[in-house]
């Protein structure tokens, strides 16, 4: 028995059928795909991470010397200005023997009267006096070293920590600095009454050669002041307000000049560093708008701008770098975005970037 032939569809039932079961799907299909267009023609680029970065200062001593006093601790909040610590330089650097040798030069030149020659003995004893007020501050400097090195092994030689050998040789050699600062300060003494007997015999005449010679004195006398005020106790301050982030020499260690002592951190962050990974989303540029997001809690929102941008693409050393596999470091293109003064990020702090590029700027008010 043949087969019954299949009931002809109707053309107005097959439309039906096409608009119920196909129509929808081409319609969602039409809608996701525009709104894929749009999102990506809008939010190009918005998949970028930053982190905060403030001031950082490093604190150092210009001269070499002894940590007399340390003034702060780690996580202390300082200010501008504020001391820090006290070193007492223990190498002077005062050039008083080219001073002295200047000095002998214009004495034959001038060829100086008797009042004249007066005076040069007066500044050449000065300029001794100089040297030896030098050789005494360095000596007092290592007298408190040779001290705090007796103060460190005595308690270990009660303990049988360290031999007696040693504990008398820091013994010797404080007593041998306490000797030479005992014979530095009776030198002093004694120039200083010598420069009181010169004094008293009176200044040079008003002569040609008198007033280059007083030239010759007066310019002396400017660096032999300058020179004297070098080996004073030197105070470090801080340069910015912030916090102590790192102390890293102890009081009463002996210190190199432009070694650090002490780091200081600004509480907040001033600018926000991101990297643009290859292939760039966007062609960035200075002045491009930027909404920065914070991870906090509050999920704080607030726009700015571009900066800086990089000159060419750097190795990403901060807490921003992502090593893919198979590479060894992690590259981008830098970008600097300035924050304004009221906001809130700390150094160190990653925070969320979204950059519109130039032709998807915000012309709303809500927008920069």
């Amino acid at each position: 028995m043949d087969p019954l032939p299949p009931i002809p569809t109707s053309p107005r039932l097959l439309w039906r059928e096409f608009r119920i079961r196909v129509v929808p799907w081409l319609f969602l299909s039409g809608l996701v795909a525009g709104i894929a267009l749009m999102w990506t023609r809008v939010n190009i680029g918005q998949s970028i991470v930053g982190v905060g970065e403030g001031e950082r200062a490093l604190i150092t001593s210009p001269q070499p010397g002894l940590l007399r006093e340390l003034k702060v601790r780690p996580y202390q909040l300082v200010n501008q200005g504020e001391p820090i610590a006290v070193v007492h330089p223990a190498d002077p650097r005062v050039p008083l023997d080219l001073l002295r040798l200047e000095l002998d030069l214009q004495r034959l030149r001038l060829q100086p009267t008797l009042p004249e020659q007066n005076a040069m003995n007066y500044e050449r004893v000065r300029s001794d006096l100089l040297r030896i007020k030098s050789e005494l501050a360095v000596a007092k400097v290592n007298l408190e070293r040779a001290q705090n090195e007796v103060d460190r092994n005595k308690p270990l030689y009660e303990e049988k920590l360290v031999s007696e050998d040693i504990y008398d040789l820091s013994l010797k050699t404080r007593q041998a600095f306490e000797a030479e600062v005992a014979e530095k300060t009776a030198a002093v003494r004694e120039m200083e009454q010598r420069i009181e007997e010169l004094r008293s015999l009176g200044e040079p005449e008003a002569t040609d050669a008198g007033d280059q010679f007083r030239q010759l004195l007066s310019r002396l006398d400017t660096a032999q002041s300058l020179a004297a005020s070098n080996w004073g106790p030197v105070t470090l301050v801080a340069p910015i307000s912030g916090m102590v982030s790192a102390v890293q020499r102890q009081q009463g260690e002996y210190i190199l000049d432009g070694e650090p002592l002490v780091v200081v951190h600004s509480l907040w962050s001033d600018r926000v560093i991101g990297y643009l990974r290859q292939p760039y989303p966007i062609d960035p540029e200075i002045g491009l708008p930027v909404k920065v997001t914070t991870r906090t809690h509050a999920r704080e929102q607030f726009w700015t701008s571009i900066s800086q941008v990089g000159a060419q693409v750097d190795i990403i050393t901060n807490a921003l770098a992502y090593v893919r596999q198979g590479s060894l470091v992690d590259v981008g293109l830098p970008i600097v975005i300035d924050l304004p003064s009221q906001s809130r990020i700390r150094p160190g702090e990653i925070v969320d970037l979204w950059i519109k590029p130039a032709e998807a700027r915000p012309q709303d008010r809500g927008g920069p």
